[in-house]
């Protein structure tokens, strides 16, 4: 455990036979998740996908332009 987080150990409750972890409720996740316009449609001429209002993109899976990685001196195979 690295210094300066403040979390307890788990504890077991209850016989051998019955037993179970014993734990804290995660926090953090009330924030919702963003969104970025229902109906909207793939740009590319002709596609009619629509995309979810969840991806920030403008094309579909089909026609988004390929990014390559950034790889940090790794060869690509």
């Amino acid at each position: 455990m690295r210094p300066g987080r403040n979390r307890t150990q788990p504890t077991l409750v209850g016989a051998m036979s019955e037993r179970s972890l014993g734990g804290h409720m995660l926090s953090g996740g009330e924030r919702p998740s963003k969104a970025f316009g229902e109906d909207r449609v793939c740009r590319q001429a002709g596609c009619t996908t629509k995309l979810s209002k969840y991806n920030n993109g403008k094309y579909c899976f089909q026609h988004e332009p390929m990014a390559v990685p950034r790889t940090r001196g790794k060869k690509i195979a």
